[in-house]
């Protein structure tokens, strides 16, 4: 029996896909490249906003369509789509096989058996990677959030913030490594509060020291540190770990201090402000990448001034923007006054030429530099693509290597970097 999972939405989602895939391969399944060709099609949505609903439904009815043409195809959707909109999608598409909110242990026994009773889920690693190059580990340690920031619906589709087990991470971390990762990317809703709901002391540094340690480890990236628990002494902690890059990954979300309020970010431009200072005065070779939302509800042309002046003034490294997206059950659904969507998109796309100029000015800043690179692939006639310290795999910029006969995908290569723009580098090892 053959299987394909299509995964959507954030790393978080991949880390739980990875997961799935490892347990259907441990009891024999066998992974199908397309989903055409396999037996079992699995879909694991996402229902964080507007575009992430509608590209879940989009892949459901591609499937739909499949299985139109291959009835012996069974499909299993489940997720944080379904877990929002369970009853109306069970109404409205009924070609669905299996509908699940998360799935469970039980779950995934029931669908690993559709290749027979003898088909039972025993204990599994992470050993293969279907979703990322194997030299990339997702190692999630947190799951659910309690921040209940005014526009997001997260909380109420994964619930309460809990941390997973130190022992189960750090096995978890050995067998990403012992399958060829060397660089681990950690991930949460918002890593700054591991341990914290077990005692209130953050045990985030104790667990990058554990996972510094692991052999093989080369990179260690955090991702997901929301500025409220985030301070100077936290980010000294964090940061001077053995192997943690200098990848301030922090989701502002805004800077005015009525939209910041409004939104519930439990935080002030002030602190936002005091930590910038404090990494760009401490951590001169580090970079900074953030978020920011755009036509929050009550957002005048002066709130949105105030961003774009302080984009000028704190110019940052790495920039995703979206337009905000209004969710049902969510605070700010009923906030007024709405701002239009043209000039949302306005915004927004005054905001991202800003963004686009300002990186491109500090990108061009390296040419010339020497700089450690991960390889993720390299083609036939010796062309290498890879990432340096500051760039996220199919986030950020990437590096390409003219003259890289000899590397392999997870070779961590010295380069000096030749040209440069907005979203990528050339360099020469």
């Amino acid at each position: 029996m053959k299987f394909h999972i299509i995964s959507l939405g954030c790393s978080k989602n991949t880390a739980d896909s990875e997961h799935l895939a490892n347990q259907f391969k441990a009891t024999g399944w066998e992974w199908a490249s397309k989903p055409e060709k396999s037996d079992l099609i699995l879909i694991n949505t996402c229902g964080f906003i507007n575009d992430a609903k509608e590209e879940s439904l989009r892949n459901i009815m591609e499937c739909i369509s499949i299985k139109e043409k291959h009835p012996k195809i069974k499909l299993a959707v489940f997720g944080c789509l379904i877990k929002r909109y369970h009853k109306e999608i069970e109404k409205e598409i009924p070609e669905i096989d299996y509908l699940f909110d998360f799935l469970t242990p039980k779950d995934v026994t029931k669908l690993c058996k559709l290749a027979g009773e003898s088909y039972k889920t025993p204990d599994f690693s992470s050993s293969s990677r279907f979703f990322n190059p194997k030299h990339i580990g997702i190692l999630k340690i947190g799951e659910g959030c309690n921040n209940r920031c005014a526009y997001c619906a997260i909380p109420y589709i994964r619930g309460p913030y809990y941390s997973l087990k130190e022992a189960d991470i750090v096995k978890d971390c050995e067998s990403l490594v012992a399958s060829g990762a060397k660089e681990i990317s950690v991930v949460a809703q918002d890593i700054t509060r591991y341990g914290t709901d077990k005692d209130g002391i953050c045990r985030l540094p104790s667990l990058l020291k554990k996972i510094s340690s692991i052999n093989g480890v080369e990179w260690i990236r955090l991702h997901y540190m929301h500025p409220r628990g985030l301070t100077p002494k936290l980010i000294d902690e964090i940061f001077t770990i053995n192997k943690v890059l200098p990848y301030f990954d922090i989701p502002f979300q805004h800077i005015s201090a009525k939209l910041v309020k409004a939104m519930n970010r439990h935080t002030t431009p002030e602190h936002i402000i005091s930590l910038i200072k404090h990494i760009r005065a401490n951590y001169p070779e580090g970079i900074i990448r953030t978020t920011f939302i755009v036509g929050f509800p009550g957002e005048t042309k002066r709130d949105f001034d105030k961003l774009i002046n302080f984009i000028e003034e704190y110019p940052l490294d790495r920039v995703g923007s979206f337009m905000y997206s209004p969710e049902e059950n969510t605070p700010a659904y009923s906030m007024t006054p709405k701002v239009r969507e043209t000039t949302k998109q306005a915004r927004l796309d005054q905001l991202m030429t800003l963004q686009q100029l300002i990186i491109e000015e500090r990108n061009k800043k390296l040419i010339g530099k020497e700089i450690s690179v991960i390889i993720d692939s390299v083609s036939t006639k010796g062309v290498a693509v890879g990432r340096t310290p500051y760039d996220a795999y199919e986030v950020d910029n990437t590096t390409t290597i003219e003259n890289a006969k000899g590397c392999k995908p997870g070779d961590i290569v010295k380069v000096t970097i030749n040209d440069a723009d907005a979203y990528d580098f050339k360099a020469t090892l």
